[in-house]
Parts: C-alpha cells; structure tokens; sequence
C-alpha cells in the first residue's frame, strides 16, 4: 500500500475512492465501498500505512469505528446483515460506512432500497428519548455491547438488517464506546 505523505495526496486519494466526489460534499455512508472508502477519506487503515505524514495515530476506538477494524486487523463479523456478505462484494465494512462520520445516521442508500440508520453517539443512546410516541429507555455501556456483539436492543429486540453482529474483544467495544463519546463533541 502506498504511503500518502501530505494533504493534497490525502484528498486525491478520498475523492478517487469516493468516485470524484468531494470530500467536503461526500455524504459519509452513503456509497459503501470495498476496503472500507471512506476510512481512506479519513486517512485511516488497519495498519495505519495511509495517513497524511505527521498526523497522529488514530485511537483505536476509531479505527475500529472508521474501518472495522482493530491493530491487528479485520474483526469478524458472527453474522452479517443482509446484503453485508462478509469480504466479499462489501469488503470490510465499518460502523462509519452505514452510521456516518458523525455517528448521527441517516437516510443511507443500501442494495436492496434505502434504509434509516439511527444515531449512535453516546448521548443519543444512553439519554432516554421518544421517537414517534415509542418510548426508548437509556441504553447503557453493557447494553451498547450487546448490541454491537449480538444485534440485540435492551428490550431483547433483534436489531434490523444490515446491521452485522461483531466478535469483538472487551478492549475494543469499549475503545469503541469511548470513541462515540467523543462524537458528541462534533
């Protein structure tokens, strides 16, 4: 893998993986790429080999959110979400690729039609809220878990598709979860 040694490389190589969009317009998400593209607009990589000289190592919570994976490479998905087939046509995709570089979701466009994506910073999911006369309780740090392991709400429902099931260590969820407080802050 090339190194990309400033700036101007950094944006090249995003627009050229985001099909010549700009990166300032790219809505984060909403053209999943193989290879995770826009953890490249973000100048990350598993092994950090693509970064812009000088910029800091990504804590490991965000490398994990921005490329699905940790220091030492790709986590296994148990089970992935319709139309999310492991390494295949999807690649390895990443938390930012359907949620967002801002953890906020959206409106993302998938194979198989358009699907909302919900908001996943820390605040959002650990405040209790309504949405659409629905009540919906806190989540807690243990239940963030369990819902990124094993695809389930608190209230014991199965989260929708294409939301995949991660076998991911104690270290990373909770590297994980302390990077989406830090999306809080943006």
């Amino acid at each position: 893998m090339t190194k990309i040694r400033d700036q101007e490389q950094l944006i090249h190589a995003a627009e050229k993986v985001l099909g010549g969009k700009g990166v300032e317009s790219a809505r984060p998400g909403a053209t999943p790429t193989a290879g995770g593209g826009l953890a490249v607009a973000l100048g990350l990589s598993p092994n950090n080999s693509v970064r812009s000289a000088g910029a800091p190592s990504p804590s490991n919570g965000q490398r994990s959110y921005c490329t699905g994976a940790d220091a030492t490479g790709p986590i296994p998905r148990t089970i992935a979400g319709r139309g999310m087939t492991g390494f295949g046509m999807m690649g390895n995709i990443a938390c930012v690729d359907c949620h967002g570089e801002d953890g906020r979701g959206g409106r993302v466009g998938m194979m198989f039609g358009t699907i909302d994506i919900p908001d996943i910073r820390y605040l959002t999911l650990t405040t209790a809220r309504s949405d659409n006369g629905t009540s919906i309780p806190a989540w807690t740090d243990s239940d963030i878990t369990h819902a990124i392991r094993d695809g389930v709400e608190p209230n014991g429902q199965a989260l929708k598709a294409p939301m995949p099931r991660w076998s991911i260590s104690d270290d990373d969820v909770a590297d994980v979860i302390t990077y989406l407080k830090e999306l809080d802050k943006r």
